[in-house]
């Protein structure tokens, strides 16, 4: 069972920003999950949501700001405020961090409520740049964008995810020939977990962080648990 650590070590750390990351260097775990959107002048840039609201000392989309205008905003969150490894990162900073080390790297495009022109082609371009398409998940709620996704490279693995399930996601699925379904851990059973493997996908669930949840899913013998809590699923994992 495979480890992510969602939007960094976020349960301690502000999340997608390069302190998060860091800390995610010497857990043993399997790979990170992180958010891209584009910004004024078309870079891509690690945040989670569509605005920087919740997360910066600042309002509005990101889309409205260029890449140096948002590099000139500080974390939210106190105590990490004067943190310069707690600003926005590019996607660039993040990929040359985890360059020289094994993790799998689920990069999601949130194009769900605002689909950024060529997001999907920028992402594929600058993964080839560093070489490390092997290591790469593209996961989306966005089924264009998976779509888009495997008409440009075919043998990129994608990952659907979904917030309610109904009987037209696996097919959605299949017709998008993703790799993996990203279900939310509230909806996860047995059923549904082998109708999922029975049809060849790989299951990476999000986002399981109370121990209950991470008990459940180690005993369904999921592919793999996106949490916050990174070291406690690994301490929990070691008694199976």
């Amino acid at each position: 069972m495979n480890i992510y650590a969602h939007r960094g070590f976020s349960g301690y750390y502000p999340e997608n920003t390069m302190l998060s990351f860091k800390k995610c260097l010497d857990l043993n775990i399997c790979g990170i999950e992180f958010d891209v959107h584009k910004t004024k002048d078309e870079k891509l840039v690690v945040i989670h949501d569509e605005t920087i609201d919740r997360t910066f000392n600042g309002c509005g989309l990101v889309q409205d700001y260029t890449l140096k205008e948002l590099k000139n905003f500080k974390s939210s969150i106190e105590g990490f405020e004067d943190n310069d490894d707690c600003k926005i990162p590019t996607l660039e900073e993040v990929l040359e961090l985890f360059l020289p080390t094994n993790f799998i790297l689920n990069i999601e495009l949130k194009t769900d409520n605002i689909h950024y022109k060529n997001i999907e082609k920028d992402v594929i371009d600058l993964i080839n740049k560093y070489n490390i398409k092997n290591r790469i998940i593209l996961s989306s709620f966005n089924p264009n964008s998976l779509k888009i996704c495997n008409e440009i490279d075919s043998t990129i693995n994608t990952g659907l995810l979904f917030e309610i399930y109904n009987n037209q996601i696996l097919d959605l699925a299949k017709n998008l020939n993703a790799n993996y379904i990203h279900p939310p851990v509230n909806l996860v059973t047995e059923h549904l977990l082998n109708t999922f493997y029975k049809n060849n996908f790989e299951v990476n669930v999000y986002t399981a962080n109370s121990t209950e949840d991470m008990i459940k899913l180690i005993n369904f013998k999921v592919n793999g648990i996106f949490t916050n809590y990174p070291d406690k699923l690994n301490n929990i994992k070691k008694k199976f």
